[in-house]
């Protein structure tokens, strides 16, 4: 299979030159020009070659093609040199409406020979080949009616846009239909090629005024060629891309218009890797609306707004970018939002998200109003609502209507389920189903919680808790702790009807209890120390406490029942204070006294182990073997005192009473006091007395004076008198002092 594909003439000194040889160069040259054109070009309109209407001095309106240059699919150059008036004419026939028109490539011979200049074989000789356009209009639905096909190789398409991708697999199509690699049509081949430049209004016979829908409709139509390739160089490093056309600005000069785009000193920096040289900051200018049709993939780093003047950093301005991070908190990649900080006085920087509203009728001239709703600040606080002042909180949300809603949550069919809001008076926070105006829970300002009330009047304020009349116990209930299986232990707060319980705990077969405990050293299943309180037992309405000392009103029990304050109080038809032997162990009937019981029968509190024992009556009498007491102690049967239980009490018939004393001159003792009167003179005076004069027994203290002899006078229910007088020696029968010991025995007072 041969590999050329074209012959380029050669020349040489002294070669004959013939025609077909000076054509051969034009044919080389014509080819290679076309497969260029088409190579790094798809066909079409290159610049210029509009359709325009003019408006004639008359009032006519005369519609015309503008000058410019143009390529077809076989790669011909279509020069359009002067405006091109369009011939009306030729649309007669055509039905009303947007008719299209094209333009195609005609050449002719020209510039024929003179008599007697002719080649000698040739009867028509022409020294040019005229190249012009030619006009059509309407529909061209078919391909055949616009292009005659091209050649590949020994292949025919039929359509120019199946043939640069026929062998690659799928056979996918090159819309822009340029083949360059084509063999391009010889003289007698077809080559129809038509070139859309756009529409006019066809309208009762003329061509009419455009319409804004007819302008926008012949833009769409106008074929307009591109580029193709894979890489495109900016020259000296900045490559431009914007539209050509500029519309004139009022006030400025041509020179004016074309220097406000011109690049500036500020576009351009030294970079530390070529110092030498200055660079532009961003090689790629894109200076015009742009479309992104599919996926966009940005491998740089970030993408910065700056402000008209220059990149904000280097105008010491605020830095707004996006930016893709790969060095995140977490080990992974991060998509950054850059919002710098700012300086001064001035207010912080904020991402904004609102809704827009489009503000001005010039399409190309569009601006937004933006109603914002949600803030992001610079270091990163959210503002819900909150966008008209500065955020001092990681998260702000205004509330918003008349109950200042704040949060909602939506099932997954759309419909509310719950909201948050701030109440109708503002005041607290609320947590509510559909209706904003009730409550479930409301958080007040005050602390207080309220359930299905905005008023609580406690920490925890429980109300409007339905029932069921009569309501069977459970039901009604305001705190349940629990699973729905009762064996498991439920533990709830009720208040209905049926006894109106307030605490229930209730379990199916075991004991309920409280429990207290303390880890210290242990574990929660293994706590230190442990108490409870709770049924005693299974089956039984008993309760019972669990402890090593409870204390009542002390915080440091010292018994296992240990009580500070008022008197412990039991009552009714059983009431009494029970209390077993130590190590007996509970006794219903202690006939060896193994549990006793003190209670109250009759005005008397009473002594019990299977049977009163002591007895005390209001009087303050207290009865032992005898619950009728007539006196502070009365004793039915023998009184045994002193160590070992060795001694009776001495009985009378009648009630005694004996004080005795040890007098040593001016004396005191229980139930006494003494003076001295002179030598050997005393007198011992009762505090309390009898209420008759008592016996009175007098004995001298052993060792002393002992031949003294003490005389008892004047004994009274009072007092008595006593004198020691000496009996021996040299003065006998004189008064003496002396120590005794005395004894009365009397009737009490």
């Amino acid at each position: 299979m041969s590999t050329v594909f074209a012959q380029r003439p050669q020349f040489f000194e002294g070669q004959y030159l013939g025609a077909d040889d000076l054509q051969a160069l034009l044919a080389y040259c014509r080819e290679q020009i076309r497969r260029h054109q088409l190579g790094s070009h798809s066909w079409g309109v290159v610049a210029g070659i509009d359709v325009v209407n003019v408006a004639q001095p008359g009032g006519a309106l005369q519609a015309y093609l503008t000058p410019g240059v143009a390529v077809d699919g076989y790669g011909r150059t279509i020069v359009v040199a002067e405006p091109y008036p369009l011939d009306a004419g030729m649309l007669a026939g055509l039905p009303n409406g947007e008719v299209k028109v094209w333009i195609r490539y005609v050449e002719s011979e020209g510039g024929g020979v003179r008599k007697g200049f002719e080649v000698c074989d040739s009867t028509d000789a022409f020294e040019r080949y005229v190249e012009a356009f030619a006009v059509a209009f309407g529909e061209r639905n078919t391909v055949e009616s616009r292009e005659s096909g091209v050649l590949v190789g020994a292949e025919m398409f039929g359509d120019a846009r199946e043939a640069v991708a026929s062998l690659l697999p799928g056979k996918p199509l090159a819309l822009d239909g340029s083949v360059p690699a084509q063999q391009f049509p010889g003289p007698d081949d077809l080559d129809l090629w038509l070139i859309c430049v756009g529409s006019v209004l066809w309208q009762g016979g003329v061509i009419a005024a455009p319409t804004a829908a007819s302008r926008i409709n012949s833009r769409l139509r106008r074929r307009l060629a591109g580029w193709i390739g894979e890489t495109l160089h900016g020259v000296d490093g900045l490559l431009r891309l914007r539209g050509r056309l500029v519309p004139r600005k009022a006030g400025s000069t041509i020179d004016q218009q074309a220097g406000a785009m011109a690049p500036v000193a500020t576009d351009l920096v030294y970079c530390a890797t070529e110092p030498e040289r200055p660079h532009f900051m961003e090689p790629i200018w894109l200076e015009e609306d742009t479309r992104a049709r599919g996926h966009l993939r940005h491998y740089g780093v970030r993408t910065e707004w700056v402000e008209p003047t220059g990149t904000d950093y280097l105008n010491q301005g605020v830095v707004t970018a996006v930016r893709r991070n790969a060095k995140s908190a977490v080990n992974g990649v991060e998509l950054q939002v850059l919002l710098g900080q700012h300086t001064g006085a001035a207010g912080p920087t904020r991402l904004a998200i609102g809704k827009s509203t489009v503000q001005g009728a010039d399409p190309c001239a569009l601006d937004f109003d933006c109603n914002v709703g949600t803030v992001i600040q610079e270091e990163g606080f959210v503002g819900i609502g909150a966008i008209d002042t500065v955020l001092d909180k990681p998260l702000t949300i205004r509330g918003v209507g008349p109950n200042s809603d704040l949060i909602a949550f939506q099932k997954k069919n759309k419909s509310l389920a719950w909201q948050i809001n701030l109440g109708a008076t503002e005041s607290g926070l609320n947590f509510t189903q559909a209706d904003p105006s009730k409550s479930n829970v409301y958080f007040a300002a005050s602390g207080n919680v309220g359930i299905d009330t905005m008023a609580p009047d406690a920490k925890l304020d429980i109300r409007n808790v339905a029932f069921a009349n009569p309501s069977p116990f459970g039901i009604g209930k305001w705190l349940r702790i629990g699973n729905t299986d009762p064996d498991q232990g439920v533990v709830w707060f009720q208040y209905g009807p049926a006894l109106a319980p307030l605490l229930v705990m209730s379990d199916l077969d075991d004991p309920s209890r409280i429990q207290f405990q303390q880890t210290g050293t242990g574990n929660e299943n293994n706590a230190q120390y442990v108490s409870w309180i709770g049924m005693a037992r299974g089956n039984s309405d008993d309760l019972a406490m669990q402890a090593t000392n409870v204390g009542i009103n002390t915080t440091t029990p010292a018994r296992t029942l240990h009580v500070e304050g008022n008197e412990i109080h039991s009552g009714g038809g059983g009431a009494g204070i029970s209390f077993s032997n130590r190590g007996s162990g509970w006794v219903a009937s202690p006939s060896n006294g193994e549990r006793w019981v003190w209670y109250a029968n009759g005005g008397k509190a009473r002594l019990w182990s299977n049977g009163d024992l002591l007895a005390v009556t209001p009087a303050g009498n207290v009865g032992i073997g005898n619950d009728t007491p007539t006196t502070r102690l009365d004793v039915s049967g023998s009184i045994r005192l002193g160590a070992g239980n060795r001694y009776y009490a001495v009985g009378g018939v009648v009630d005694r009473r004996i004080i005795a004393g040890r007098v040593d001159g001016t004396d005191a003792g229980d139930g006494w006091t003494s003076t001295h009167d002179g030598d050997g003179a005393y007198t011992v005076n009762f505090t309390g007395g009898f209420s008759s004069p008592p016996v009175v027994i007098l004995t001298p203290e052993a060792g002393i004076n002992d031949d003294n002899l003490l005389t008892l006078r004047n004994v009274t229910a009072s007092s008595f008198k006593v004198f020691a007088k000496n009996t021996l020696g040299s003065h006998a029968n004189e008064y003496e002092d002396t120590i005794f010991h005395f004894v009365a025995y009397g009737p009490r007072s």
